[in-house]
């Protein structure tokens, strides 16, 4: 296949080698490329058609030779076309002068050469056309060598070892006749031939062979090396070289052969199977395949050699013809390749003959009178789907004679046969008579009858006297008469059972001296031909010594000599013989026997003379005659003993005859034989088998026929009776006649006398003419048993542990062609430890079998054990041992080889930490086990569970649990429960805990002790350790791993909530977020989740019933406000995933079907639907999934639409896994929404909860704590509300008139969104739980019962050990989470719990206030409410915050007065960029509206921003009738009740007013303003405050840290006569001069001096700070005159200072400025705190 031509000449070629180009083209004038197209591109792209080049040949220099260029138009249009001259002076042409050519018009252009020198010239025509310009090529070139072939051979994928071939083309294009070669180098690629001459204008063919050696890809260069050859020098002179790439693959062919065992069954003998085998090639490269015959004879392959394509298949059909029944054929073929493997397919066969029976064994005419005839009837029957030729073995002149005695019996049919019995003399008859079957065994017919008459009536013959006959023939009994028989019997020499007799114990060596000693071996397949042929054997009581009697050819004119036939008497008894002679008493017989009647004394011999008396010339005659034996005393019956009776023999002797003369031809015989080749099943040596020949007398008149042989007349070979002269083939009958249309059955011996293949050639003669004789070829071979192992009979086994069981197979062949049985001996010490199985078996001749080797080593040590296998051809019957033939059992030898070792298991890691897994889930992990030692490790994995309830690690804490994760909560998954050597497997680890410990498992492995004893694993345990370190052999279990793991349940929290307007202890208490963390936290709310589904008919509230619910007070607001916002913060607090969702009633309902009536709907179905369809509860995102540590921002908006109570069930499900087959585990919890759209002109109070519970007093407090209770107005008028005190009065008497609860302030007034904290004082009496129902009445409005409950505690502790004041919880997080839309500011702390506190303290904390915002500028201002302003002090009060900028802000609170402190102090944080565009706008919209212009002509360029209350105001405020609240803060506290009055009814007057200017900017719309944008809405932030402070004796009593407190000093002063706050102006000018007046006392030298002498002897530093005894730089010392009398009367002067209040009053102030600087200057980026405070300068120092 030649892929790429090229053309090489000599010059090109040279140029090519030398590195040379071809000079270029001359180029046009144009600048622009003019392209040299070929011939079809000229056509196509300028309608010109002209020759590819202008070439010039044979010239010679200084001549003139001139070629025309004819140039034709070929499109359909006229073209213009001139050329300009080539550009050397070589080529000249006319004058250029442009030609007009029309469609189809020819121009001739004449190009003359003048050459002056023998060199090859080049040079172009440029043409010139309409449609463009191209070149026309022209050269002149000198004759050279020209030869051309293909770039390069690719051979692809081609077999190994196996030749490719692909011709190259090799022609010569030049103008010289060339002389060529190749040169290549290496074996795999070779060119044939090598050398050749390529005429001018001629080609030849060279052949590549590609001959790859293995799997590799090829590659080799051939070089064609050609020129002129005619001389040395001429050759070297002009030899061009051109090289041709050869490429190749080698690959290896793979065949597979299907089906590998092609089992053709059981096959008639005569017919023939075809089957096919599939050979497919699944390699990419062609298979060239060849069959081999390793020694088949009787399967025929159509074909024994082929090519199969790549990946193709190739059927190939097989065809079995079975010769000879009962032959097993085994045969192996090997399809070989030379490019690949060899695939060996196994031919089965099995030939049988056919199926045919009698219907009875035997036929009993009984008692028959002399010289009547008796019919009886019976059928013999085909049971095979082929023919059945049968043939009875009897004459025509028998006593007992067949209407049918041969015949064909077609498939699965029967013939009917009727047989007569015609006795003469009063004796009994029986002869078993034979019927030979075609490729069958014979089958017997005992025929049965007794003849009397009137002198002599014989005992009656029956079957069971012949059974028992056969009985005491195989006891031996057979020579004894019968009345020796009744004297034994006597005597007790004989047993005698229901006829049966048999020697008694007592004769047991006169038994063993009866017995036979030769007798024929055969199998059971052809025990009647076997008896058939030994008939009239050694072993019979009564021999016939002459069987054949052949009178040869006779006159019957003349007096013929009387043959004898001599009958021999082998027992103890007289016996009578009586001859059967013709069928009437008239007829004279051929054969006459004479005496007809005789006596045989015992052991003696009788003489018998047969006559021949022919009655016919040219005749041949044949007989069998018929003799009756029987012992003298059965001739009557009253001499017959029963259970002595014994049956008479039939003796059958052939006698022939001819009338021919001897010197004439008989006539011409037509037999035929069924088969002339005889091929026998092979067999054991001394063994017989059988086959049957049927001959065929097809003409009209007897043929006599004889068998001979080499050796004579033979009786049979093999046998003992073999070495009396016989032949390994024999035959029966050797002589005969075959009468007329008759067709004889013959049966054929071979029985082989060595292990050797026999064959042998008999030849049938008839009529006694050697000319008419047949030739029947024998084949038989005998063998003993031979077997084989693979692998040299030896078995390696790899190192097995201790304890396990190893297998191995091998293949056991039978390498002869009989039949071999098998047992393996293992010798009782290796029983236990190896075994093969199966122990015995049958091999089929030339068969094998996979036999499998079990190896159980109980020691470590190297095992090296020969083990026994017997085998013989069949196993030897043990009560005829004496007489088989030499069956010995044969001993092959398996030697096996194996190791015992310890077997070993590790785990990587040995401690597996699960850390945290969710409980009712299934988490998954794994851990690497290796196997460390040379063996298989065979292992159960075993775990031990650590119990909850201890501590200890030692064993007894573990106990054992199954490996089940449905019972134990884990489960260890094996890849395979067998550890390869030196490998590694994964262990999946599946935990499901179900509970909320920590849970400890030791994993351990066990190996599996086996044994091949029946017994115990426990005995073969102790059989194992005998002799071995026990700790070493001990099955386990043994040490792995430990797992670790935590059962965490799902764990997801609120850790923030904010919305607009509301503080967060405010939402924290509406949404019950304690409660709701709580129900989370727990351990379980519901461990088992319903699939809940509200149907129509029932009501969702039925659903939830058991399970926790919490509420959620989405709070008050007037209808038709925008939508309250409340963002919640979910937070996974635990450590494993965690799935949430929320389900509204709508997701949690069944879906019915359309026709379906879905019934009413309930008030509650009804008010949930409503809700849902207007989205007045929503909820975004309603479902996720948190990893640990990861947070979720959820946002429930409550819509005010529709006025009214609001409430919707909501289930929060809380997913923590799936256990199979009970359903999800979980938490879920009903989150009752409820809110309130209060109607228009509706006074409303908000209460949070309908009980109140105080916080808890100590009893016997002198002063209680003041605590608050907080009413809220959501409502959008003012509230008035009015507390009934009289149920305080009934529990002021029910504790003995003790006021117990104090309320300051019953009764006020409320604001719109604002709220009134009511005072109350608790005074608990006893140490109990106090609680009372307290109505609160609203004007107008309705009346709400209030619970308020309080307990009375004892905080002194009973053992003398003071509280920590610091031991104060507060439940709710005091830093913000999430940032809600519009947020302008943030709170670094936006709670301060200062927890147990003494009265008269100053507490300060320091907190960040950031801008959040980029662009803005913001503002805050903190409003602390007025009964709570002297208390609590914030710094500074209202400052201004850059875009991202912060500050530092002081909080300060000093208790004067117990107070249990729980208040949200407002910061108002408004955005001040937005507020002065909004400014900026109103003030030219209003100057617009006073000068009355339009609104068109106002510029409001001014740049729109943003502001926060556009960005967040979910719809227009000027819509709405009612203005949403103001922020909840606590209402001021007028001076007196005028001023709350006028505070009111201003309130009021501000409700009837527009509201905002953004009504009024509606306003103006209304009368053709443009509207004002709304107003930016300040953004609320709420800071905490929690405390209690208590008297300071009480607290001393019941708290530590004292230390931590600092007390002002009690005012000497009285402050109720203090004078009033003087002005600004005047209080720095007071100011000015104290401090000029220090300033100078402080510089006079007397009072600089004054002190110094005592300072220098002070004992302690002049810093307090440096003082031990000073903690946070503060001595606490008591102030008073107690004080001063503890002070040592020498004190010194630093030390009273030190020590005074007002000193370390300063000291603390000081201390607290310089660090409120260091927080303000660091929050400025001044400084970096996180700097070291020293730093090491490093300089460096010139050596």
């Amino acid at each position: 296949m030649i892929t790429t031509e090229r053309r090489v000449s000599g010059a090109a070629a040279a140029d090519a080698l030398l590195g040379k180009s071809k000079p270029a083209l001359p180029k046009p004038q144009s600048q622009n490329e003019v392209s040299t197209p070929t011939r079809a591109e000229r056509r196509t792209q300028f309608g010109i058609d002209c020759a590819e080049l202008v070439h010039f040949t044979h010239w010679e220099p200084g001549g003139e030779h001139v070629k025309n260029l004819i140039v034709k138009n070929v499109c359909m249009k006229t073209l213009k076309i001139r050329y300009n001259l080539p550009k050397t002076r070589y080529f000249s042409m006319n004058f250029p002068e442009t030609v007009t050519l029309s469609a189809g018009m020819s121009w001739t252009v004449p190009v003359t050469f003048r050459p002056v020198a023998k060199e090859n010239y080049s040079d172009a025509i440029e043409f010139i056309t309409t449609l463009g310009r191209f070149f026309v090529p022209v050269k002149a070139t000198l004759p050279e060598h020209v030869l051309q072939i293909c770039d390069s051979v690719q051979f692809g994928c081609c077999p190994v070892r196996e030749v490719a071939k692909q011709e190259v083309l090799i022609q010569n294009t030049g103008e010289l006749k060339s002389a060529f070669e190749w040169n290549l180098e290496g074996s795999i690629f070779k060119i044939t031939p090598e050398r050749g001459v390529v005429e001018v204008g001629e080609s030849i063919t060279s052949v590549v062979e590609f001959l790859p050696q293995d799997a590799s890809v090829y590659h080799a260069t051939a070089v064609l090396v050609f020129g002129d050859r005619s001389s040395i020098n001429t050759w070297e002179r002009s030899q061009i070289s051109v090289p041709l790439r050869l490429s190749g693959v080698g690959k290896f062919s793979f065949l597979t052969g299907h089906p590998a065992v092609v089992d053709f069954g059981d096959i008639f003998v005569g017919r023939s199977v075809e089957k096919t085998v599939k050979i497919t090639n699944a390699a990419v490269v062609p298979a060239n395949f060849t069959v081999r015959d390793l020694g088949g004879e009787y399967f025929e392959w159509d074909r024994t050699d082929g090519t199969v394509a790549p990946g193709a298949e190739v059927e190939i059909t097989i065809k079995y013809t079975p010769v000879a029944s009962n032959l097993h054929s085994t045969e192996y073929y090997d399809i070989t390749t030379v490019s690949g493997n060899n695939v060996r397919i196994t031919c089965k066969g099995h030939a049988i003959g056919p199926r045919v029976t009698l219907n009875t064994a035997c036929v009993n005419f009984n008692d028959v009178p002399a010289g009547t005839t008796v019919t009886r009837a019976l059928y013999i029957q085909n049971h095979s789907a082929i023919s059945a030729y049968y043939q009875f073995l009897t004459d025509a002149n028998s006593i007992f004679k067949f209407d049918k005695p041969y015949g064909a019996i077609n498939p699965n049919s029967s013939v009917a046969l009727t047989v007569k019995f015609t006795p003469k003399e009063p004796i009994n008859y029986w002869r078993r008579m034979y019927c030979l079957v075609e490729h069958q065994d014979g089958l017997t017919l005992d025929l049965l009858g007794t003849c009397y008459d009137d002198r002599r009536r014989p005992a009656s013959l029956i079957y069971k006297h012949i059974e028992n006959w056969y009985a005491r023939k195989e006891a031996g009994l057979w020579r004894y008469s019968p009345e020796q028989l009744e004297e034994m019997m006597k005597n007790g020499d004989i047993d005698c059972d229901d006829g049966v007799l048999t020697w008694s114990q007592a004769q047991e060596k006169s038994r063993n001296e009866m017995k036979l000693t030769v007798r024929d071996s055969t199998y059971d397949e052809y025990q009647v031909a076997s008896e058939y042929f030994y008939e009239n054997g050694p072993d019979e009581p009564v021999a016939l010594l002459d069987s054949y009697v052949d009178f040869g050819s006779c006159s019957r004119y003349r007096v013929i000599e009387a043959r004898t036939v001599r009958i021999h008497n082998r027992t103890k008894g007289k016996m009578s013989c009586v001859w059967v002679q013709g069928d009437e008493e008239t007829d004279e017989p051929v054969f006459a026997v004479t005496p007809a009647v005789s006596d045989i004394p015992p052991n003696a011999t009788t003489e018998f003379r047969v006559a021949f008396r022919p009655n016919m010339d040219n005749s041949i005659y044949g007989s069998q005659l018929e003799c009756f034996v029987y012992y003298k005393s059965m001739r009557n019956f009253r001499l017959v003993n029963e259970d002595t009776f014994t049956p008479p023999w039939c003796l059958t002797p052939m006698v022939t005859g001819n009338t021919f003369p001897p010197t004439q031809s008989s006539f011409i015989p037509k037999v035929s034989f069924n088969a002339l080749r005889l091929d026998f099943p092979s067999c054991h040596v001394d063994k017989s088998v059988y086959r049957t020949v049927r001959v065929s007398n097809t003409g009209d008149t007897p043929v006599h026929f004889a068998m001979l042989d080499s050796v004579g007349e033979g009786v049979g070979g093999g046998t003992p009776l073999a070495s009396m002269g016989g032949a390994a083939f024999s035959v029966k009958p050797r002589v005969g006649v075959l009468h007329r249309n008759e067709n004889r059955l013959l049966v054929f011996r071979f029985s082989p006398g060595e292990e050797r293949a026999y064959e042998q050639a008999l030849r049938c003669a008839f009529n006694g003419s050697w000319d008419q004789a047949y030739d029947l070829h024998m084949k038989g071979a005998g063998y003993f048993p031979h077997l084989s192992f693979d692998s040299n009979n030896m078995l390696f086994f790899r190192p097995t542990c201790i304890g396990a069981i190893a297998k191995r197979t091998f293949e056991a062949r039978n390498k002869s062609r009989i039949t071999v049985k098998f047992e393996w001996r293992i010798p009782q010490q290796y029983a236990s430890i190896i075994a093969v199985e199966p122990q015995r078996g049958v091999l089929l001749p030339n068969s094998s079998m996979k036999l499998t080797c079990s190896f159980a080593p109980n020691s470590v040590k190297n095992w090296h054990v020969k083990l026994p296998c017997y085998y013989l051809h069949e196993f030897r019957d043990e009560e005829n041992e004496e007489h088989a033939p030499d069956f010995n059992p044969r001993r092959s030898t398996l030697s096996f080889f194996g190791r015992g070792i310890v077997g070993k298991l590790v785990c990587r890691p040995e401690v597996l930490d699960l850390n945290a897994v969710l409980v009712h889930s299934a988490a998954e992990h794994e851990i690497a086990l290796h196997n460390i030692s040379d063996c298989d490790v065979t292992f159960d994995i075993v775990i031990m569970r650590k119990s909850l309830d201890t501590e200890d690690d030692e064993e007894d804490a573990f106990v054992e649990v199954p490996n089940d994760v449905r019972l134990s909560e884990i489960e260890i998954v094996r890849a395979s429960r067998v550890a390869s050597a030196r490998s590694q497997q994964n262990l999946r680890v599946k935990v499901c805990f179900t509970e909320q410990v920590q849970h400890e498992y030791r994993i351990f492995f066990k190996r599996e002790v086996s044994s091949l004893r029946c017994n115990s694993t426990d005995q073969t345990f102790n059989d194992v350790t005998k002799h071995q370190s026990l700790e070493e052999l001990n099955p386990g279990p043994h040490y792995l791993c430990t797992i670790r793991g935590w059962g965490v349940h799902p764990l997801i929290q609120i850790t923030d909530i904010r919305c607009d307007g509301f503080g967060k202890s405010h939402l924290w208490e509406n949404f019950s977020v304690h409660t709701f963390n709580s129900l989370l936290a727990s351990v379980e709310t519901n461990s088992k989740p319903k699939n809940r589904n509200a149907s129509p008919d029932r009501p969702l509230s039925a659903e939830f019933n058991g399970l926790p619910t919490v509420e959620f007070d989405f709070g008050s607001t007037p209808v038709g406000c925008r939508p309250t916002a409340y963002h919640l913060n979910l937070r996974n607090s635990g450590v494993v995933p965690v799935d949430w969702t929320f389900l509204f009633p709508s997701d949690l309902s069944i879906s019915i079907e359309r026709w379906a009536d879905p019934g009413d709907y309930t008030d509650e179905q009804l008010h949930h639907t409503h809700i849902l369809d207007n989205s007045i509860f929503t909820i975004s995102p309603k479902a996720g999934r948190l990893e640990p540590g990861d947070a979720t921002h959820v946002t429930m908006t409550y819509s005010h639409e529709f006025a009214g109570t609001h409430r919707l069930p909501v289930l929060f499900r809380l997913k923590n896994g799936f256990i199979q087959g009970e359903g999800s585990g979980g938490k879920e919890i009903v989150c009752q929404f409820w809110g309130y759209s209060v109607p228009p002109q509706k006074r409303w109070l908000h209460f949070r909860k309908g009980v109140h519970t105080f916080r808890e007093v100590e009893i016997g407090t002198m002063q209680p704590p003041v605590q608050t209770y907080q009413l809220i107005n959501r409502g959008p008028l003012t509230v008035e509300y009015n507390i009934d005190l009289s149920p305080l009065d009934q529990l002021k008497a029910e504790n003995g008139g003790v006021e117990i609860l104090r309320c300051l302030r019953p009764k006020g007034t409320i604001l719109p969104g604002q709220c009134a904290c009511i005072e109350w004082i608790f005074q608990p009496l006893e140490a109990q739980e106090y609680e009372v129902d307290i109505p609160i009445n609203v004007s107008d409005g309705p009346t709400k019962m209030i619970t308020f409950k309080g307990r009375g505690i004892t905080l002194a502790p009973e053992d003398g050990e003071l509280l920590d004041s610091r031991d104060y919880v507060d439940p709710i997080p005091s830093v913000q989470e999430i940032d809600i839309p519009g947020q302008l500011a943030r709170l670094s702390k936006e709670r301060i719990t200062l927890g147990h506190i003494p009265l008269n303290t100053s507490i300060s904390h320091l907190l960040v206030i950031t801008n959040l915002t980029s662009e803005s500028t913001v503002s805050f201002r903190w409003h602390v409410p007025d009964f709570l302003a002297e208390e609590i002090k914030i710094h500074p009060p209202h400052a201004t915050l850059e875009p991202l900028a912060s500050r530092v802000i002081k909080v300060t609170v000093a208790s004067s007065s117990p107070r249990v402190y729980s208040i949200d102090v407002l910061c108002e944080v408004m955005d001040e960029t937005a507020l002065a565009i909004y400014n900026e706008r109103k003030a030219i919209l209003d100057a617009a509206r006073r000068e009355g212009r339009p609104l068109s002509v106002v510029g409001l360029d001014a740049p729109r921003r943003e502001s926060r209350g556009s960005m967040y105001s979910m719809h227009d405020l000027t819509k709405v009738k009612y203005r949403p609240l103001p922020p909840i803060s606590v209402a001021t506290s007028p001076s007196d009740d005028q001023q709350l009055e006028d505070d009111v009814a201003q309130t009021e007057d501000e409700d009837k007013r527009p509201i905002s200017a953004a009504t009024a900017a509606t306003d103006s719309s209304m009368n053709g303003y443009n509207p004002l944008p709304p107003a930016p809405e300040p953004f609320h932030l709420f800071l905490a405050i929690t405390a209690t402070s208590h008297l300071t004796d009480e607290f001393r009593k019941t708290f530590q840290n004292q230390d931590r407190f600092f007390h002002e000093p009690v005012p000497t002063l009285d402050l109720s006569k203090a004078p009033q706050r003087l002005q600004a102006d005047a209080w720095e000018l007071v100011q000015e001069a104290v401090e000029s007046l220090l300033d100078d006392a402080f510089r006079d030298p007397e009072v600089q001096s004054a002190p110094q002498n005592s300072w220098r002897t002070a004992p302690i530093p002049y810093y307090a700070q440096i003082s031990p005894t000073v903690r946070h730089g503060v001595a606490l010392v008591e102030g008073g005159s107690d004080a001063s009398a503890g002070i040592d009367d020498m004190q010194s002067l630093p030390e009273r200072i030190i020590g005074s209040h007002e000193f370390q009053s300063l000291v603390e102030q000081t201390l607290e400025g310089t660090l409120f600087n260091l927080m303000q200057e660091a929050n400025l980026d001044e400084f970096e705190m996180t700097r070291p405070v020293m730093t090491i300068l490093e300089s460096s120092i010139d050596m």
